[in-house]
């Protein structure tokens, strides 16, 4: 029996990383080969002693290794996306004023087998690729986002990580035991644990998991709220609903950041697979009170790459050194920024320590400019390709689709029989997995208060990349013949 499996996050069970992308990172690997397969008796970088004479020479190289390695047709291809490669590149750099020329762009991809992991990463982040980010979420956002306000990081997990080590006990005790944070629920599991073990506590804004919209009566209550609200945690789009959050919403979380003066932490790891959808850094008034958390992996369908970015505008760079952790930093670090960079640190209670190793790792670098850079009708082929697989599986199932993607939360009990609903729920979901459907309960999702307030125990998430168009309908169909009987 097939086994359709709906549980797992990971884009990379349905959908491979795009081909273009990847077999362009094999060039790149045999071009480090080439540039710098030298022994210690010799020129190290051969090809890169700062002489913009070499540009010729080694464009020459480019093409001799093409033609060599790979078959002609392959050969050609492959030159051809070098040029448009670098080409981008220069546009990119230009844009973000860094003032490279070809040849400084030649030298930052392969001095010292950089991008072949020849040495140990950036830890501020590698400068084409953060130039390269910058401008994809100057084109996503609406806004100019420039190279240096990103930090590096290794996947939105570590941007999390290093976000709370900076903000908590270990860190400047801005959030510690008592204090209180506004969080949706919903929510991707792991927040709820965060905040649980360190003794924050947490006021839930309710999202309907159907239809992503927030309770009003939530918003009135948490503006109302006589405790300081240090900070709003945001996972928009969330993780587990799939919605992306509401003008009105994202308008209520600004006045309560306003009348509390919180900072705000947004999770925005699914936002490309959204077009045109405003989020919270569209706000002035929340975008300088921003923490900005984001990655590579769901959208270029590589969460191995394990390359992602923190993103503090400038504005916000100020705004919060200065107006709301101004008697917190102690006078050791200089800004939010630099508090974010050392907290990257796996040292633990030690900030800072071991900090030439927390930069994203020179293969990662290499693999995530290709796919940026070319991997661009791939990419919009997958976005499409997954929302026909969100309406086949919410049509199949006989459920209304509110606009919703990549996730899918479902009460089981709405498309129960009378029968079906009065069995354990774990009875069910064994019966479902029996069937050849594997689902994730969602129960734990949801805040403490929230599970109190309603029976959560039926809701499950459904991850809905990674299986076919068929495969999908399928699944949808076995879950719902099973609940019906």
């Amino acid at each position: 029996m097939k086994v359709l499996d709906l549980s797992q996050g990971e884009p990379g069970y349905g959908f491979s990383p795009n081909v273009r992308s990847r077999q362009f990172f094999s060039f790149i690997a045999m071009l480090d080969i080439e540039f710098n397969n030298h022994n210690i008796e010799s020129d190290v970088n051969l090809f890169f002693k700062r002489k913009e004479s070499e540009l010729e020479e080694i464009e020459k190289i480019v093409e001799k290794v093409a033609q060599e390695k790979y078959s002609e047709k392959l050969a050609a291809e492959l030159i051809s996306d070098w040029k448009e490669f670098i080409a981008e590149l220069e546009k990119i750099c230009e844009a973000q004023n860094l003032g490279y020329s070809k040849f400084d762009i030649y030298y930052e991809l392969f001095k010292y087998s950089n991008l072949m992991g020849g040495r140990y990463p950036q830890p501020a982040g590698h400068p084409l690729l953060q130039a390269t980010m910058a401008e994809e979420y100057t084109q996503t956002l609406g806004l100019k986002v420039k190279a240096h306000e990103l930090i590096g990081i290794m996947g939105a997990s570590h941007g999390i990580g290093a976000t709370f080590q900076a903000l908590g006990s270990e860190g400047i005790q801005y959030l510690k035991r008592g204090h209180t944070v506004v969080m949706t629920s919903p929510v991707y599991a792991p927040y709820n644990t965060i905040f649980e073990e360190r003794g924050i506590n947490v006021v839930s804004l309710s999202v309907d998991p159907e239809t992503g919209e927030i309770n009003p009566d939530d918003l009135q209550k948490v503006e109302n709220l006589e405790k300081k609200v240090r900070a709003i945690i945001l996972i928009d789009p969330n993780n587990p609903t799939g919605f992306a959050s509401s003008d009105t919403f994202l308008k209520g979380i600004v006045d309560i950041a306003e009348e509390h003066n919180s900072l705000i932490i947004a999770d925005s790891v699914y936002l490309r697979f959204f077009n045109d959808t405003k989020t919270i850094a569209n706000y002035p008034q929340a975008r300088k009170r921003l923490i900005q958390i984001d990655s590579l992996s769901k959208i270029e369908r590589a969460t191995g790459v394990r390359a992602g970015d923190i993103y503090v505008s400038d504005e916000a760079n100020d705004y919060i050194t200065n107006n709301i952790l101004q008697n917190y930093f102690l006078k050791k670090y200089e800004n939010i920024r630099h508090l974010l960079f050392l907290a990257k640190s796996p040292g633990g209670k030690n900030i800072g320590l071991f900090q030439h190793i927390t930069g994203i790792p020179g293969p990662s670098v290499a693999i995530s400019l290709s796919h940026v850079i070319l991997g661009k009708a791939e990419r919009a082929e997958y976005v499409e390709l997954l929302r026909k697989k969100v309406s086949i599986f919410y049509d199949t199932l006989g459920i209304a689709h509110n606009g919703n993607m990549y996730y899918g939360m479902i009460d089981l009990g709405m498309i129960e029989s009378e029968k079906s609903k009065t069995r354990d729920i774990e009875a069910v979901m064994e019966d479902i997995a029996k069937a050849g459907v594997v689902v994730m309960p969602a129960n734990l999702f949801f805040s403490r208060s929230d599970r109190h307030t309603k029976d959560r125990s039926r809701v499950i998430r459904v991850s809905l990349p990674n299986l076919s168009n068929e495969g999908t309908r399928r699944a949808a169909e076995i879950i719902k013949k099973v609940v019906a009987l």
